[in-house]
């Protein structure tokens, strides 16, 4: 699972970097980049993680148990920098994220990996929606 989500963030969140590289400002291009970077590597570790009998180092168990947190941050700024930016917001958007985002938080406390990796997958699937609806809307 978390696997399909490593991939559905690099090929369609690649083009999705291409196309606000673009058509955006630069502001905007480094959020939407920072944004799927961050979602592909976090989810690409867990991915590693489960395939692995080794036990990870530290630093990378470390941020494998924040990974909520780093993926709720990296969606928002994609909105603060459209928020500065003076640029009209889709309510649709926010819902993406905010939803997105419960999931995420939903996934801090749950134990069961299997129902974690649901939350955090659901979570940033509805982000990348959220954020290529902001990113669209942000023509430079």
């Amino acid at each position: 699972m978390r696997l399909f989500a490593v991939l559905f963030l690099l090929l369609p969140g690649g083009a999705l970097v291409i196309s606000t590289q673009r058509h955006a400002h630069a502001a905007m291009a480094s959020a939407v980049l920072f944004f799927v970077v961050a979602h592909a590597a976090l989810h690409a570790l867990s991915a590693w993680r489960s395939t692995t009998s080794r036990l990870l180092p530290v630093p990378l168990r470390y941020i494998d148990r924040h990974a909520a947190w780093t993926m709720l941050g990296s969606a928002w700024v994609p909105l603060a920098i459209q928020g500065v930016h003076t640029q009209p917001i889709s309510m649709l958007a926010v819902a993406g994220l905010v939803i997105g985002g419960l999931c995420q938080l939903c996934s801090v406390r749950v134990t069961a990996d299997r129902l974690r990796n649901v939350l955090l997958v659901v979570g940033s699937a509805l982000q990348f929606i959220a954020v290529a609806l902001l990113s669209s809307m942000a023509v430079g």
